[in-house]
């Protein structure tokens, strides 16, 4: 092999460049390298996010059939209900009827209930005025009561005055 002066200058300008193009592919591939671990961050993360998803889907599916049972319980709790309002309609065209009937009798009552009123008007009327003689004859009573208790009193009076002077007399009679 024959070297020249020129030809060492050259050999090392192609290694230089090949050594440039080799560094700058090693930049390349440690770019690539990074670039396809960010590629599999993200797949990892887009795989999480799938099986969150996965997750929620299948709650949603639950939750759904727990809405189907519950909007089936409902649509028979409303059939239920229809039919109690059926009865409760029928029940109250009863009651309406009963309630004319109770509003004839209840206007009988009233009517006797008028009538023992006017009888309870006159009875406290008389009983009033019995209850004035009761209370006229009671002060006469009292009062002659109060004179005989007058008379009692000056009786027993009168009496010890006697009973006095005869014992008076009596002593002096026998002593």
């Amino acid at each position: 092999m024959v070297v020249c002066k020129g030809g060492e200058n050259m050999s090392a300008q192609v290694l230089e460049k090949i050594l440039s193009i080799v560094t700058d592919i090693q930049k390349e591939l440690q770019d690539v390298r990074e670039e396809q671990r960010a590629i599999r961050e993200e797949q990892m993360a887009i795989r999480e996010e799938q099986k969150t998803f996965r997750e929620e889907i299948n709650s949603l599916r639950e939750e759904m059939n727990a809405f189907r049972k519950e909007q089936q319980f409902i649509r028979e709790e409303q059939q239920a209900l229809k039919n109690g309002q059926k009865e409760l309609y029928d029940l109250m065209n009863a009651l309406l009827h009963r309630q004319e009937e109770t509003d004839a009798k209840l206007e009988a009552l009233t009517m006797d209930v008028h009538h023992m009123r006017g009888e309870m008007t006159a009875m406290k009327q008389e009983i009033h005025a019995l209850n004035e003689k009761i209370d006229s004859h009671y002060e006469q009573f009292n009062e002659r009561l109060n004179n005989l208790q007058l008379d009692v009193d000056f009786t027993v009076h009168k009496t010890t005055m006697t009973e006095r002077e005869l014992f008076k007399m009596r002593n002096r009679l026998f002593s």
